[in-house]
C-alpha cells in the first residue's frame, strides 16, 4: 500500500521531522541524500536528530551524499564530518569542472532527495529544503514524501515512479566523483581563498540580522563567520566567575559571535542559553562546553577549566578557535607574532572587528 506524507515548514511538518520519521520505521538499512548544497549547521542537526532516533543502528546504517562543489556553498568542514562517518561515502557532481572554474558550474546541481529502503519498502522524500539548517527545520518549504511496498503489485504507478527516481540517483551517483583527502583540500583551498570568504555566496543558513544598535555585526559579517574556519580574539580581563582567587573561564564575545560556532543569529531574551558546543584544548579531547546569550548583552562562552583541560589562565591572552567539524573547535592561546598574522589573514577579507572596549577580534 502507498503511504504519502508531506512537509509544510515552519509552521507545521519539516523536513527534518519527515526524514526522522521515515528512519524511525523498522529495518531502514540506508540512506541515500542528494543535495545541491551541506552547510556544517543542518548536517549537524541531521546527524543529532537521526542519532537519537536510531542509537547504535545510525553507525551501521549505509549512507550515501551526493552533492556539489557549485558557487563554493557546501562547507568543506561538512564534508570532512560526512567522511569521517561510519558507514558513509560522499560524491561530487562535476567535480573537476567546477573546481576549475572557481567554483562555477558547467551545469547546476540542484536535487534536495533523500531515499531510504527498507526490506520491503522503499521511501522517497523530494522537496525544496537543502541539507541546511534552513532547509531542513526553519526555511518556508514544501515537499512530499511517499513510500511504497515493494512485495505488493496492486499499485505499479507509484512502485515504478520511486523506482525511477532510484534509478536516476545511481546513474548521477556513478557518474559523480569520489570524495577523498586530495579533492577535498583543493576544494578547500578554493573556498578559504581571500575572495571567496572576503564576499561568500549566501545560503539559506544566512539571514538578515535585526541588531541595528551602533557596533552591531552586520549581516554582510555574519556570513563571513559562517564560513570562515579561524575566529581569534584578545580575551582581557576574564570574569572571576569560580571565585575571587580562581582565573575564571567565561569569555564574553560580541553579540552574534554565536553565528561562528554554528547557531542562527536571532533574537533571543538576555540570559537564554544559546546551546553546546564542543571544544578542545590544543587538540585534546572534544568536551561540551555552553554558550549563553549573556545579560551585559554579549554571548558568553564557557571555555575548558584553567588548570585542568585548559591553559593556566586566559587572562589578557590572545585566543582563537580553529573548527573541526560541526559545532567542534579545538582552542589554542597565540603569541604577539601569531596575532600579526592573524590580523594579516582577517585583514584580507575585511575580517577584522573591534569591541566597545577596545578588544580587537577577528576571522579569517
Amino acid at each position: 500500500m502507498t503511504q504519502v506524507d508531506y512537509i509544510a515548514q515552519p509552521a507545521f511538518r519539516s523536513t527534518l521531522e519527515t526524514i526522522d520519521g521515515i528512519l524511525s520505521q523498522a529495518g531502514i538499512a540506508n540512506l541515500d541524500v542528494a543535495a545541491a548544497y551541506v552547510t556544517s549547521g543542518g548536517l549537524n542537526d541531521l546527524v543529532v536528530r537521526s542519532a537519537a532516533t536510531l542509537g547504535a543502528r545510525w553507525a551501521g546504517l549505509d549512507k550515501r551524499w551526493l552533492t556539489s562543489f557549485d558557487y563554493c556553498r557546501t562547507e568543506p568542514v561538512a564534508l570532512d564530518a560526512m567522511l569521517a562517518m561510519p558507514g558513509s561515502s560522499v560524491r561530487v557532481y562535476d567535480a573537476q569542472f567546477c573546481l576549475a572554474h572557481g567554483g562555477m558550474p558547467r551545469v547546476p546541481f540542484h536535487p534536495k532527495a533523500y531515499l531510504m529502503r527498507s526490506n520491503q519498502r522503499d521511501y522517497a522524500l523530494a522537496g525544496s529544503g537543502n541539507l541546511s539548517r534552513s532547509g531542513l527545520s526553519r526555511g518556508v518549504e514544501a515537499g512530499l514524501a511517499i513510500s511504497v511496498d515493494r512485495l505488493v503489485a496492486d499499485e505499479p504507478t507509484s512502485v515504478a515512479a520511486v523506482q525511477a527516481l532510484r534509478d536516476w540517483y545511481a546513474a548521477t551517483w556513478a557518474a559523480a566523483t569520489p570524495l577523498n583527502a586530495a579533492l577535498l583540500a583543493d576544494y578547500t583551498r578554493v573556498f578559504e581563498s581571500a575572495e571567496n570568504l572576503k564576499k561568500p555566496t549566501p545560503t539559506e543558513d544566512d539571514v538578515a540580522t535585526s541588531d541595528t544598535s551602533a557596533g552591531a555585526i552586520s549581516s554582510a559579517n555574519l556570513q563571513k563567520l559562517r564560513v570562515c574556519r579561524n575566529f581569534w580574539i584578545e580575551a582581557g580581563n576574564i570574569t572571576k566567575n569560580r571565585g575571587p582567587h580562581l582565573p575564571g573561564s567565561q569569555l564574553m564575545m560580541k553579540r552574534l559571535s554565536r553565528v561562528f560556532f554554528g547557531f542562527p543569529p536571532t533574537d533571543i531574551p538576555k540570559n537564554t542559553h544559546i546551546g553546546n558546543v564542543l571544544i578542545s584544548y590544543q587538540g585534546g579531547n572534544l568536551e561540551q562546553y555552553s554558550l549563553t546569550y549573556s545579560d551585559n548583552k554579549m554571548d558568553k562562552l564557557n571555555l575548558p577549566i584553567p588548570g585542568a583541560g585548559g591553559p593556566v589562565a586566559y587572562d589578557g591572552r590572545l585566543i582563537i578557535f580553529r573548527q573541526v567539524g560541526p559545532r567542534a573547535f579545538d582552542l589554542s592561546l597565540g603569541t604577539r607574532a601569531d596575532k600579526t598574522n592573524w590580523l594579516k589573514r582577517s585583514r584580507a577579507i575585511d575580517g577584522i572587528f573591534k569591541m566597545t572596549s577596545g578588544r580587537e577580534w577577528g576571522v579569517f
